[in-house]
């Protein structure tokens, strides 16, 4: 018996291939064995493939990269595989339409797991989840950021941005996007959005942002605190 599961996710490969090696063993009486290029060989496959256990055992084998490594030599013993009482069943991360073909010929499955597409990151989502008041969002997101590498102080950056501009509009209700300098459409988001904060509240929260930092505080601590805070 023959499978080939590949996938840019190797951790969901190696997932998908355990389950078709689990649904095997369900029979009862199997020995799982996990292999690499460097620990097997398609000649090895070729031999257990056709050997029998003394004790009438059936044997299920999880190789990960030997299609890459050696496909010419794979590819002429799959017939074999297919044909065994073993399982086979091999974990590459990418495949040629040739190599789908040539399991599918020897009667293996296939399973191609497609990669989920990357959410977009969005720069200012965290702003705008502050300019709403939006206290979960935005610390949902920073913490985002923070986990995924970004400093504190590049965070930091963009919530004194927003917040310096939502007082700005605040301070000068008369004025206009051109007379304050600042984008049509950024004027226009943040005082929509603005209209949440008090008065007063969107001043005292940049001051804090700006100059609230204990003595020996870390910045990521600093914003944490703030924005669960206000």
């Amino acid at each position: 018996m023959l499978s080939l599961v590949f996938g840019k996710d190797y951790k969901n490969v190696r997932k998908e291939a355990e389950k078709i090696v689990a649904s095997f063993s369900s029979i009862g009486g199997v020995v799982v064995e996990r292999h690499t290029a460097e620990t097997i060989s398609p000649k090895d496959l070729a031999y257990r493939a056709e050997s029998n256990s003394l004790f009438g055992e059936k044997f299920a084998y999880i190789i990960d990269g030997l299609v890459d490594q050696y496909e010419d030599e794979t590819l002429k013993v799959l017939e074999k595989l297919g044909q065994s009482q073993h399982l086979f069943v091999f974990c590459e991360d990418a495949v040629i339409k040739d190599i789908e073909k040539a399991f599918t010929s020897a009667k293996g499955g296939v399973l191609g797991l497609k990669s989920e597409e990357k959410e977009r990151d969005n720069p200012f989502a965290i702003t705008d989840a502050l300019l709403s008041k939006d206290k979960k969002k935005t610390w949902q997101l920073y913490r985002k950021e923070i986990d995924k590498g970004e400093s504190a102080e590049a965070v930091m950056g963009r919530l004194v941005w927003a917040i310096k501009t939502l007082v700005l509009i605040q301070k000068n209700p008369k004025d206009t996007a051109t007379s304050l300098g600042i984008s049509p459409f950024v004027y226009s988001k943040t005082k929509s959005a603005g209209k949440v904060w008090k008065e007063g509240e969107a001043e005292k929260f940049y001051t804090e942002l700006l100059f609230g930092m204990k003595p020996g505080d870390e910045m990521e601590y600093h914003l944490e605190r703030l924005i669960l805070g206000w």
